[in-house]
């Protein structure tokens, strides 16, 4: 049933659901219909066996009439003008008047000086009987009042069946509505999934312009397009990171090519070639850095990757940082200034934190301007706190900010080897934060370069 069920098309499913559901409800309200007239018909007939129980009883009353009518109770059946109907009245010894012209079976009666209501039999009967026991001429009577089943019956049928086909020709009516009215409401759909066809690998840029009336499908429609901007974005980056990539392994691998043709040229003497061999280690160590760190990377992206954490104070893990930099900003005669608050603790890996931060302050002294600052300060907020670098006097354009932490993403077109992490520094950086689900972001303000660590508590 589940596999047929996959093969129809939505359209047809809504069809089949509306039309499922137009016959629970038409066949619900026909159950209830007939319930309601089922009893609107017993109540009705127990009402005129009431009345004309209580006819008798006025007939009783009067001594000259009631003498007429046990003389002639034919005039009373004429009165009832159907011979179906039945009427009994008796006493203990006898009984005065006896119209039973389908000669029904009576059952035991009790007393009762209400009017109360019996079926001549438990199973299938066929009259409904109403008796009471009345008093006059110093004597107790029963009273005896009857009417057949057959004739509410067949009106019941009748009324059945009426309706079962109303109700089948209302299914069949509300199906075909409904499939027409999925067939208009799902056509922006369908024009959605044709549009969507049209939309080759060849046209990165090709979006779904038609918009729909169907506030569903336009919902659809729009975000598919922003899936399609997220796969354009993600699809240059992977083009900008193959070109990268590209470049950065190149480099390297061209210096090893060229030198080591040229010292094959003509004999060498053991010292050339032992600096030779030193030029390909430096080589060789930074692929191994840049392999090291792009592994590491792809580690981090990986929802599985989980690193060990402990409580942290964030000023001691700065300032064993600055203290092992700080021969390296002196050789640039650069100074740190620290603002940082006391008693901030952070829950991470503090390896992980320290090789962040180090990429940041690696990054400020490389780039940095001689003889300038750079400015570490923290602060906390109520949900969390952050940790900012400032490179003063250095400012980078707003058309570089959101690139700066994409893989070998670099400012200077010429791709000068300065940087010590490869090109993948700032990566490892945003990569970290990931791990600590937290965010790095960089700005400018009117000092210099901003480069944040935010932190959620």
């Amino acid at each position: 049933m589940k596999n047929l069920l996959r093969n129809l098309s939505l359209t047809t499913r809504l069809s089949i659901a509306f039309s499922v559901i137009c016959c629970i409800v038409f066949f619900g309200i026909g159950l209830l219909s007939f319930h309601n007239m089922q009893h609107l018909f017993a109540k009705q007939r127990d009402q005129n066996l009431i009345a004309r129980v209580e006819r008798i009883e006025i007939f009783l009353q009067d001594q000259k009439s009631f003498q007429i009518l046990v003389q002639h109770p034919r005039l009373y059946e004429n009165m009832l003008g159907k011979e179906d109907n039945l009427l009994i009245l008796r006493s203990q010894h006898q009984t005065l008047i006896e119209i039973n012209p389908l000669k029904v079976h009576i059952p035991d009666i009790a007393e009762s000086k209400n009017i109360t209501f019996l079926n001549n039999q438990s199973e299938f009967a066929t009259t409904r009987l109403a008796y009471k026991t009345v008093f006059f001429n110093q004597q107790y009577y029963q009273l005896i009042a009857g009417t057949q089943l057959d004739e509410a019956q067949s009106t019941l049928d009748q009324y059945l069946w009426k309706l079962i086909l109303y109700s089948l020709l209302g299914i069949v009516m509300a199906s075909l509505l409904g499939r027409w009215v999925g067939l208009y409401l799902l056509k922006s759909l369908n024009n959605l999934i044709e549009q969507t066809h049209k939309i080759k690998g060849t046209q990165p840029h090709q979006r779904i312009e038609a918009k729909s009336i169907t506030v569903e499908v336009e919902q659809l429609r729009s975000a598919m397009n922003d899936m399609l901007d997220k796969i354009q974005i993600n699809y240059d980056q992977l083009a900008r990171f193959s070109e990268d990539i590209a470049h950065e392994l190149r480099t390297p691998l061209n210096n090893l090519m060229g030198q080591t043709q040229i010292m094959l040229m003509q004999s060498r003497s053991q010292q050339e070639l032992e600096q030779l061999l030193y030029s390909h280690l430096e080589e060789y160590e930074r692929l191994s850095k840049m392999i090291d760190n792009m592994l590491f990377i792809a580690r981090s992206e990986d929802s599985d990757y989980i690193i060990e954490k402990e409580n942290i104070d964030l000023s001691n893990l700065i300032l064993e940082l600055v203290q092992y930099f700080e021969y390296l900003a002196e050789d640039r005669r650069m100074t740190f200034i620290l603002e940082l608050e006391k008693g901030i603790q952070i829950y991470g890996n503090p390896d992980l934190l320290k090789r962040a931060l180090s990429n940041l302050i690696i990054n400020a002294i490389d780039y940095g301007i001689e003889g300038q600052n750079i400015a570490i300060s923290t602060k906390s907020t109520k949900d969390h706190f952050d940790i900012q670098v400032l490179t003063t006097n250095i400012f980078i354009n707003k058309q570089h900010l959101d690139h700066l932490f994409e893989r070998f993403y670099q400012i200077d077109s010429s791709r000068h080897s300065k940087a010590k992490t490869g090109g993948l520094g700032l990566s490892i950086v945003k990569s970290i934060m990931l791990l600590h689900s937290g965010e790095a972001s960089a700005y400018n303000n009117d000092k210099g370069i901003v480069f944040s660590l935010k932190f959620k508590y």
